[in-house]
């Protein structure tokens, strides 16, 4: 099987020759690389410094020798935007008491760590760029898109992925998460009840932009994944009513589950933190077959979810922080309570279920790769096989970078 069979035998719920370590743009667990102080870490500790696969905020990482060495995959992403960009928002950045403060014209401040873009710790969002109506129309006037591609500059630029070897991601944004975004959490949640009508305008452009930008695109490709975001799920479950997704994001996922059956891609994808049991039957009612990550921390229950959603495609699930240096007595637990059973039922795709810490030490990584790689008999990797179920290497194995 190529990458792109296995791939589709997995969302079918079909057997594969074996079962790929496949991560997604925004929570690729083990498959897409990490921060650059991650990635320095592993290399202190052991990691081969020609293993690239190191990240920047709004840089994403070069993975070709990450997934040779680690034995992992992922999507080819189709990030261009066919259409001309709009009038934008101007931003200033200064450093003020040891933190970089960044202002924009639209009246938000932000304020985060200096190395933010190697570091990646969540900014402090002290005021965002949409709070009223009056707000909301300059941030739309700054960032509706021009015109779109002619057919021919469109074509040109697709036929650059016909002859893909990996399955072909399209992002086509979020709703709710969209107003999230321009509004911060709080104000989003609120919104909804005070304002709706300007929540509908909202929507109304993004379904607009989908249709005259998204869907030649789309259709030309003919992707295999449509990807979604909305972080719309905390600890203890949706941050909006189901009623509230309803009202305002179904129609969107409606529309995108007919694109996506019309072009026959293998799921649509939606990303998510937090408990996510609440959402899965109101994606899957409107043709949304997917969720990733499925955070452990957040009381996600797959055995459950698989039970009442058979032909649910589910990604991640297993706790990133088992590599983090300390932990590798949770490794071979975290493993193999989940992973096993869950192949069995098919249409799993086993990872962490985010990004990789810079508390990870190369060990504990060569550790759970090697117990990940054998329940799921995938024979890919250039690591070397350090079996979870052994005692830890002494130390003055790991100083030449050994394990």
């Amino acid at each position: 099987m190529n990458h792109i069979e296995r791939f589709k035998a997995v969302c079918a719920g079909e057997k594969p020759d074996y079962v790929p370590i496949f991560g997604l743009p925004g929570a690729p667990g083990m498959s897409g690389g990490c921060m650059a102080k991650t990635h320095q870490r592993l290399v202190d500790t052991g990691m081969p410094d020609w293993v690239d696969g190191c990240g920047r905020l709004g840089k994403p990482a070069t993975l070709d020798s990450w997934q040779r060495y680690w034995g992992t995959t992922g999507p080819v992403r189709a990030n261009f935007f066919p259409g001309e960009g709009g009038k934008g928002i101007k931003t200033t950045k200064r450093i003020e008491d040891g933190m970089e403060l960044i202002e924009s014209e639209t009246g938000s401040i932000t304020r985060q760590v200096i190395d933010n873009d190697v570091t990646y710790s969540m900014p402090h969002y002290e005021v965002y760029d949409v709070r009223d109506r009056e707000s909301w129309e300059f941030y739309r006037n700054r960032t509706t898109p021009g015109k779109p591609w002619s057919a021919e500059r469109l074509e040109e630029e697709c036929r650059k992925h016909d002859d893909r070897d990996k399955p072909l991601s399209v992002s086509v944004g979020g709703i709710w998460g969209g107003v999230r975004s321009m509004m911060g959490p709080e104000a989003a949640c609120t919104v909804l009840y005070d304002d709706p009508e300007m929540v509908h305008e909202m929507i109304d452009r993004r379904l607009e932009c989908f249709d005259k930008y998204l869907i030649p695109k789309i259709e030309r490709l003919k992707p295999e994944i449509l990807r979604a975001g909305e972080d719309c799920c905390y600890n203890n479950g949706m941050l909006i009513s189901p009623a509230h997704f309803e009202e305002f994001c179904a129609p969107f996922y409606r529309r995108v589950g007919e694109v996506a059956k019309a072009v026959g891609a293998s799921i649509v994808a939606v990303d998510t933190d937090g408990d996510a049991t609440e959402l899965v039957p109101l994606l899957e009612a409107c043709g949304v077959n997917a969720i990733y990550p499925f955070e452990v921390k957040a009381g996600n229950d797959l055995f459950a979810l698989r039970e009442a959603h058979p032909e649910f495609v589910m990604f991640g699930w297993l706790e990133k922080e088992v590599v983090n240096e300390g932990n590798e007595g949770l490794i071979a637990d975290e493993i193999l309570s989940k992973v096993p059973p869950l192949l069995e039922k098919g249409r799993y795709f086993p990872n962490g279920d985010h990004g990789i810490q810079p508390l990870v030490t190369f060990e504990n990584m060569c550790r759970f790769m090697t117990l990940l790689h054998e329940v799921t008999g995938n024979p890919e990797g250039e690591f070397p096989r350090v079996d979870p179920r052994e005692p830890a290497a002494p130390a003055e194995s790991k100083a030449g970078g050994r394990v």
